[in-house]
C-alpha cells in the first residue's frame, strides 16, 4: 500500500486531479499498521513497508506519520542489525535471538532498503537516510553478486566463509541453496529486484531543491543537467573515486552567470569538510550529519571542491558479543580471505559458482588498549580506479591491522561460521599482520570481528558443537527436504523447543495428519523408556507440538503399543519421558496426531535403557 500511495502522489504531481489524493487517504485508513508498530518481521515487508507512514506524511503533514519510520527502522536495526554492512538478518524472517552476524540478509531485501532510504532523503530532508543508503550500497551490496554480475545469491551476511550450494537450514531459516551464485537456483524475485540497486542510485545522485537549486544527495563520478533557478538549465560535471577517495570535485558549464543554492551532503563519519570554491578554501563549520548551503552567483566554468576526510574508526557492537568493526569513511572493513571459486552446472556461458576459503580465516583483531584505531595502516593503491573495484583484487584501497587467530572459532556442522561468543577471546596464537579489504570487495568475509587477547582474563571460547551419526537406522512417513531424519539422535541437545540453532526433524507442509517416525535397531535391545523434545516454533512458523502421541514397540512382525501409567506429554521446552515395563525389541515407532492447521517435529529423541 505504501508503495501504491506513492505511485498516487506521483500520478497527482503530473495532473492535479484530486480524487487520488483521496484515493491515497483510502489506501493509507486499510494499510497494515507500520505507522503504529513493526507488523511483520518478513525481512523484504520490513525493508518496504517501514517507510510507508512516511510516504503518506506528504499528504498527512503529520509528524507522527514521518517519525514512524525513523521508529520502526531503529527497532529493527536495534533488534536484528548489530553488525556492520547497513543489513539486519532476516535469513526470510527475523527470527528471535538470530542477532549474529552470519544471518543473512536477502539480496531483494538490500535493494528495497536502499530505495526506501532513498525516497525518505527526498521525503525528509533528513541527510542519516542517504548515509544509510550508501552503507549498504558500498558494504553488502556488491558482495549479493559475482563480479562479472552474471549470478547472485539469495543470502548476503556480514560473516560468511563458505558460499556452497548446500542446505543451512535451520542455522538458516530457508532451506536449499541461500549462499551459492546462480543465475537459476535463487528465487525470482532477487533476479528481478537486483537490476533495480545500483540504476535507482545513479537516479538518485541529484535532487532538486524547494528552493530552485540542486543537492548532490549521493556521490559519484557523473553528469547532470537541470534546470534552476529562473529555468536556467545548468550541467554540473561530478569527479570523484569516491567512496575509495575523499575528494569530489564538480565542474559547473552555465549559459549566463546565475544566482542559486548548491548543497552537498556531509556524511556522519566526517568531522571536518573541506570546501574550496575555484580553489579558494571556504569557512564553513559544516560537521557531520549536515548539508553545506552554497548560496551564490555562478559562473561558467566554476570549480566546486569537497574534501571529506577519512580516518579509521572502529565501531563496537556491545549487543553482539563485543565484536568490533574497522571503517574509512563509508566503507566497512572485512578480513581478506582468499578465494577458491568452483563452477557448476551444466551452463559454460552462464556458470553457478560455489566460493570456498583457500587461507585462515578465523582471526580476531589484536588491538592497541589505549589507542585501538593506530593499529591500523590505511595502504591505497597508484593508478586509476578500476571498472570493477569491488573485487580482493582490485580494491584500490587495503587496511593493515595485526590479529590473532582463535583456534575454537570453527565453521559449524552447516557449513556456517560459528556464533561469536564474548569478546575479548583467549588465544595463545601469535600476532599477524593481517589485511582487511572493504566489504563490498569481499564474497568470503569476516566484518565483524572478536577481539582477541592473551590475557588470562579473556574469555575462553568452546568449538562449536558437532552432530553424531545416529546409532539407528530412522524411517518416517514424511520429512520435510529441508530437515534432517538424523536429526533426532545426533547428541546436539536443545535449549528450547524453538532451537533453531541445531539441525531438527518435521513433517512439514503436512498439517492435522497422523505421522509416525521409526527407529530400527541392528539386534534386539532391552528398553524401558524414551525422551523426546518436541519442536515447536510459535511466534516463527506452523509447527506445534502433537495433539497427541503413543509409542510402539516391534515385537516379531507386529507392532504393539508399550504397557506404561506414565502420560504421553507434549510440552514446549522440556523433555517428555515416557516409562514403561521393560521390553526387547528392534524397533520402536512414534505416531503422532498433529494439530489442526498444524505441523510438528521433534528436536532430539533418547532411549533409556
Amino acid at each position: 500500500m505504501g508503495d501504491n500511495i506513492e505511485s498516487a502522489y506521483w500520478l497527482y504531481n503530473r495532473t492535479g486531479e484530486e480524487w487520488l489524493l483521496e484515493l491515497a487517504q483510502k489506501m493509507f485508513d486499510n494499510m497494515a499498521r507500520w505507522d503504529k508498530d513493526v507488523i511483520n518481521w518478513h525481512n523484504v515487508n520490513i525493508a518496504q513497508g517501514f517507510r510507508a507512514p512516511a510516504v503518506f506524511y506528504m499528504q498527512s503533514k503529520q509528524l507522527e506519520h514521518l517519525n514512524a519510520a525513523e521508529r520502526n527502522y531503529r527497532k529493527v536495526m536495534d533488534m536484528y542489525g548489530q553488525f556492520p554492512g547497513g543489513g539486519f538478518g532476516g535469513d526470510e524472517n527475523c527470527r528471535p535471538g538470530y542477532i549474529d552476524p552470519r544471518q543473512g540478509f536477502e539480496t531483494c531485501g538490500i535493494i528495497e532498503f536502499m530505495h526506501s532510504f532513498q525516497m525518505l532523503t527526498k521525503i525528509s530532508g533528513n541527510p542519516i537516510w542517504a548515509d544509510r543508503c550508501e552503507n549498504i550500497a558500498f558494504n553488502t551490496f556488491p558482495a549479493s553478486m559475482t563480479p562479472d554480475l552474471k549470478a547472485l545469491h539469495y543470502l548476503t551476511c556480514a560473516n560468511q566463509v563458505q558460499l556452497d550450494k548446500n542446505n543451512k537450514s535451520p542455522g538458516i531459516q530457508n532451506g536449499g541453496t541461500m549462499f551459492s551464485y546462480s543465475p537459476y537456483e535463487v528465487y525470482r524475485c532477487c533476479q528481478h529486484n537486483v537490476s533495480h540497486g545500483f540504476p535507482y542510485y545513479v537516479e538518485e545522485l541529484w535532487l532538486a531543491t524547494y528552493d530552485k537549486g540542486l543537492l548532490a544527495s549521493l556521490y559519484s563520478a557523473c553528469e547532470v543537467s537541470a534546470k534552476v533557478a529562473d529555468g536556467t538549465v545548468v550541467k554540473i560535471v561530478e569527479d570523484t573515486d569516491y567512496p575509495f577517495d575523499e575528494v569530489i570535485t564538480f565542474k559547473l558549464t552555465l549559459p549566463k552567470s546565475i544566482k542559486f543554492p548548491l548543497y552537498l551532503r556531509i556524511p556522519q563519519w566526517c568531522s571536518s569538510p573541506v570546501l574550496k570554491i575555484n580553489n579558494k578554501v571556504q569557512k564553513t563549520k559544516a560537521s557531520g550529519l549536515c548539508y553545506i548551503a552554497i548560496n551564490r552567483n555562478w559562473n561558467d566554468g566554476d570549480v566546486v571542491t569537497l574534501q571529506l576526510p577519512m580516518q579509521v574508526q572502529l565501531k563496537r557492537w556491545e549487543k553482539n558479543k563485543n565484536a568490533v568493526s574497522v571503517n574509512y569513511g563509508p566503507l566497512e572493513f572485512s578480513l581478506k580471505i582468499k578465494e577458491k571459486w568452483s563452477p557448476y552446472g551444466r551452463n559454460s556461458e552462464w556458470r553457478e559458482w560455489e566460493v570456498f576459503p583457500d587461507s585462515d580465516w578465523n582471526y580476531g583483531l589484536n588491538l592497541n588498549s589505549k589507542n585501538p584505531e593506530k593499529t591500523f595502516v590505511v595502504v591505497k593503491k597508484p593508478g586509476p580506479l578500476p571498472s570493477q573495484p569491488f573485487t580482493p583484487d582490485t580494491t584500490p584501497i587495503e587496511i593493515k591491522a595485526t590479529g590473532r587467530k582463535i583456534p575454537e572459532w570453527q565453521m559449524d556442522n552447516l557449513g556456517l561460521v560459528g556464533l561469536l561468543q564474548m569478546s575479548p577471546a583467549y588465544t595463545e596464537q601469535p600476532v599477524e599482520t593481517i589485511t582487511l579489504i572493504p566489504m563490498g570487495a569481499a564474497r568470503l568475509r569476516i566484518s565483524a570481528f572478536p577481539e582477541a587477547s592473551s590475557s588470562p582474563n579473556a574469555n575462553r571460547w568452546t568449538l562449536p558443537p558437532k552432530p553424531k551419526k545416529p546409532p539407528f537406522k530412522i524411517t518416517a512417513s514424511h520429512v520435510n527436504p529441508s530437515d534432517s531424519l538424523d536429526a533426532v539422535a545426533d547428541g546436539l541437545e536443545p535449549a528450547n523447543s524453538n532451537d533453531h540453532s541445531i539441525p531438527r526433524f518435521t513433517w512439514w507442509n503436512h498439517r492435522g495428519t497422523k505421522e509416525w517416525i521409526q527407529f530400527d535397531f541392528d539386534k534386539p535391545r532391552k528398553l524401558s523408556g524414551v525422551s523426546v523434545y518436541w519442536f515447536d516454533d510459535t511466534g516463527v512458523g506452523e509447527c506445534r507440538v502433537p495433539q497427541s502421541w503413543q509409542l510402539l514397540y516391534k515385537d516379531g512382525n507386529e507392532w504393539k503399543t508399550v504397557e506404561t501409567t506414565d502420560q504421553f506429554s507434549a510440552s514446549t521446552d522440556k523433555w517428555n519421558t515416557v516409562k514403561f515395563k521393560q521390553i526387547e525389541t528392534a524397533g520402536l515407532r512414534i505416531e503422532v496426531q498433529l494439530k489442526p492447521r498444524f505441523s510438528g517435529g521433534i528436536l532430539e529423541f533418547k532411549i533409556i535403557e
